[in-house]
């Protein structure tokens, strides 16, 4: 039996400009983004001959299928066909985070089962091509309209700087602070449950199609990854101006679709900032999953009873620094 174990991921800066209508066109995208330790794991092992079914398939739904085609899960059948694997299997998954909720779980589990699919092989990949091989899936064989910065925040882990080149080479640069630098900052990240699922492909078409006329706010979005980059590794650090800049960010951000924010969002977020949150933003494209916030500690109980009594509920979270993981298990 394999089992991979993969960490969602929390954006800060930058969201939307790892979209390739945005780099292609733009030279570069960038994004800030850090995994977390909530986690996806994927369990995979041979299916036994004394069941009638070859597929056995367990996610938010259970699949029992005798051909690869008729798998309705799109990147459980697209990854069997990328990697050419044959075999009768039993996939199941689990997951700390329901989906759709912002954290990248359905790159989270491209990566994931990939990792899974390349050991059941016998075969070893680096993070950076198992990252572009999931992101290929996604965006070009089911011809989703999404960037990649969650498969690389997901397979590689840990605070990067990720730039996205318009010729769709990727680089990586690790944000390395201190132990105790880390923890000032993790220690002042709020993250709460909307209670509202949404698939990001319906926030994201929106955008994707605006990414031309919405280029200059992009660029300016694209260019808060690098100064928030550059704020983490400075003798200025400072969570007030951390926050202030994602304040920005999202306020940038709700200008590039509709259905990025709405009424209850914008009031979750207007009363954070009223009771002490120097700024944040929802997770993912937005429309729903977690509002992440950034504050002093010490005004982090008022903010847990003033959201909620909206009913909100606040979600206790760390950072992750090794990425997706995989194991064999006899």
């Amino acid at each position: 039996m394999i089992i991979s174990k993969t960490p969602l991921r929390v954006s800060f800066a930058g969201g939307g400009t790892d979209l390739p209508s945005f780099y292609k066109n733009n030279t570069y995208g960038a994004v800030l983004s850090t995994s977390i330790n909530s986690y996806l794991y994927v369990c995979i092992k041979k299916q036994s001959p004394l069941f009638l079914e070859k597929y056995r398939l367990n996610y938010s739904e259970t699949e029992l299928v005798d051909n690869i085609n008729e798998i309705k899960n799109p990147i459980i059948r697209e990854c069997l066909k990328f990697l050419e694997i044959d075999d009768p299997l039993y996939i199941s998954t689990v997951s700390d985070i329901p989906a759709s909720t912002g954290l990248g779980s359905s790159s989270t589990f491209s990566v994931g089962l990939l990792n899974a699919l390349y050991k059941y092989k016998g075969e070893s990949i680096n993070a950076e091509r198992l990252a572009e091989e999931a992101a290929n899936i996604e965006i070009n064989l089911l011809n989703r309209p999404m960037g990649k910065q969650d498969h690389y925040a997901a397979a590689i882990g840990g605070l990067n700087y990720l730039r996205f080149n318009n010729d769709d080479s990727v680089n990586i640069k690790p944000i390395n602070i201190s132990k105790n630098l880390s923890e000032i900052f993790s220690s002042s990240v709020l993250m709460f449950w909307t209670g509202v699922t949404r698939p990001s492909e319906s926030v994201l078409k929106e955008q994707d199609e605006n990414n031309i006329i919405n280029s200059d706010i992009l660029i300016k979005i694209r260019d808060q990854a690098e100064d928030l980059s550059n704020l983490f590794l400075s003798e200025n650090f400072s969570i007030k101006k951390i926050g202030k800049l994602v304040n920005e960010g999202w306020r940038l951000k709700k200008e590039l679709a509709s259905n990025i924010s709405n009424s209850d969002i914008d009031s979750y977020y207007n009363l954070a900032m009223e009771n002490g949150a120097y700024g944040g933003k929802i997770s993912g494209a937005g429309g729903g999953g977690f509002l992440n916030l950034i504050s002093d500690p010490s005004k982090h109980n008022e903010l847990i009873n003033v959201l909620r009594k909206l009913g909100l509920l606040y979600y206790s979270f760390g950072l992750d620094s090794k990425g997706t993981q995989v194991k064999e298990i006899f």
